[in-house]
């Protein structure tokens, strides 16, 4: 019987995210929302909803394990605000504009991104 893994893209694609997160972590020390020591880069619009933000550094805000809970468990607007307001509405609008745009995804593309992630990691 031949066992059955994860598909290439997913495997890559997963590197990548734990890369992003790890050179996050190198970048940044505090939370951009209320300055505590950050634990997670946060995409502000979910990976979910656009594949051309997922690496995008202007969509990704260094946050505490605190500021992050109450985005996601309790729903808390006042983080995305906080976020629009310090980084004005001028960025908002063109990162909105750019998670229209359509990027396409595939093991090139993942180990060209997680080439650049590790190359910035191993600086």
């Amino acid at each position: 019987m031949r066992r059955i893994g994860k598909n290439p893209v997913s495997q890559l694609r997963n590197k990548c995210d734990k890369a992003l997160q790890q050179l996050g972590r190198q970048r940044y020390s505090k939370c951009e929302v209320c300055g505590n020591p950050i634990s997670c880069l946060h995409h502000f619009y979910p990976k979910s909803t656009s594949s051309r933000l997922r690496y995008d550094w202007d969509n990704l805000i260094p946050i505490c394990n605190g500021c992050h809970m109450q985005h996601h468990q309790a729903g808390n607007p006042k983080i995305h605000g906080t976020v629009i307001e310090k980084r004005g509405l001028e960025w908002y609008q063109e990162l909105t504009q750019t998670k229209e745009e359509i990027q396409k995804v595939g093991v090139g593309y993942y180990r060209e991104i997680l080439e650049e992630l590790e190359s910035e990691l191993n600086g």
